[in-house]
């Protein structure tokens, strides 16, 4: 695929929680693309910091609950959330209204994380293992953050 190649999003990307649709090998290195859905009443990933990466988060449809830091924010629909590397966040859908998000991650290569966690949850039969998730987290910087859930 070159880097000028358009990209269409296929359906199955669209049922899942998190989809790359551009990573580094498109952009140089310089920004990953994705999209997100959270179904109604359900939670992100744990809250985190990002050791390497500040990420933005625009949401099409829903309204998302976001903390960034000490600050909690309601991104309804046309709106852009600024989560800067190294500050902690967290955030969930606790609306009874599906989610549809476009994120940036900046710069690119956090989807490597994301392709081997869903690698490994792929090939498992029960529950994952906490420590081999937290190891694939602080192989690419991502560390947990104490503090409350949104969910």
């Amino acid at each position: 695929m070159s880097v000028n190649e358009p990209f269409t999003i296929d359906a199955a990307s669209q049922d899942v929680p998190w989809a790359t649709l551009a990573g580094g090998n498109r952009t140089g290195g310089l920004v990953t693309f994705g999209q997100a859905h959270l179904a109604p009443r359900s939670a992100g990933p744990p809250r985190h910091v990002h050791t390497y990466e500040d990420e933005a988060v625009f949401v099409f449809s829903g309204v998302l609950t976001v903390e960034v830091g000490d600050q909690r924010i309601e991104a309804g629909p046309h709106s852009l959330t600024w989560l800067p590397r190294e500050v902690p966040h967290v955030f969930a859908n606790l609306s009874d209204e599906d989610v549809w998000t476009f994120g940036v991650i900046t710069p690119a290569g956090l989807e490597e994380m994301f392709e081997a966690r869903d690698s490994y949850l792929a090939d498992l039969d029960g529950a994952p293992d906490v420590d081999v998730i937290l190891e694939l987290n602080r192989r690419y910087g991502v560390r947990p953050v104490e503090g409350p859930p949104l969910i």
